[in-house]
């Protein structure tokens, strides 16, 4: 009987060291780290998430604006290039028109000689006179027409440089986004 109370002794001690009682105790105190850690992580993800979402909706307005911005200053140049095109063409007509006023004037003297002979009628001196005449209407009108043109190309030049200006600016704004970024990591 003494031996198996003995017997009996060793199981309970050798059941009492060998039971993790403190492991049970700190299965719950773990499980709850656990828990308010992934909470935690949880969180912090779903953070991130936000962050991210509320990134990629600035990235696709600056690219929206940039696009608009690309497309404006495509247009742009286009102007710029047209009304540089239509200033060139006056100019070369105004030279094309002084040359024929030079030759007009030229003829004018031999025909008024010729007159003056009476090699020619004064007809032909009145027609060459109102020649002269529409000449000179024309490089005024076109001289006009060439200063208007030149103040608008100024201001779509302005426009352009204005264009550019914000461009360099989207580009900086999302180079200055792309070190943050680098740089909160």
């Amino acid at each position: 009987m003494k031996s198996k109370y003995v017997w009996t002794f060793f199981f309970v001690f050798g059941l009492y060291l060998f039971t993790p009682h403190q492991s049970y105790a700190q299965s719950g105190a773990t499980s709850a780290v656990n828990k308010s850690n992934q909470e935690r992580i949880v969180q912090e993800i779903l953070s991130e998430v936000r962050q991210l979402r509320v990134e990629v909706q600035r990235l696709k307005a600056s690219a929206y604006q940039t696009q608009v911005v690309i497309e404006r200053l495509r247009l742009q140049q286009e102007h710029v290039a047209r009304l540089t095109r239509e200033i060139g063409e006056v100019r070369e007509k105004i030279g094309e028109t002084k040359s024929r006023q030079v030759k007009m004037n030229g003829m004018f003297e031999d025909v008024e000689k010729q007159v003056q002979s009476g090699v020619i009628s004064q007809s032909e001196l009145k027609r060459i006179s109102g020649e002269i005449e529409e000449l000179k209407q024309r490089e005024q009108r076109l001289t006009e027409q060439e200063a208007q043109l030149s103040v608008e190309l100024d201001a779509e030049r302005v426009k352009l440089i204005t264009l550019n200006r914000r461009l360099d600016e989207l580009g900086q704004e999302a180079a200055d986004a792309g070190v943050e970024k680098k740089n909160d990591k």
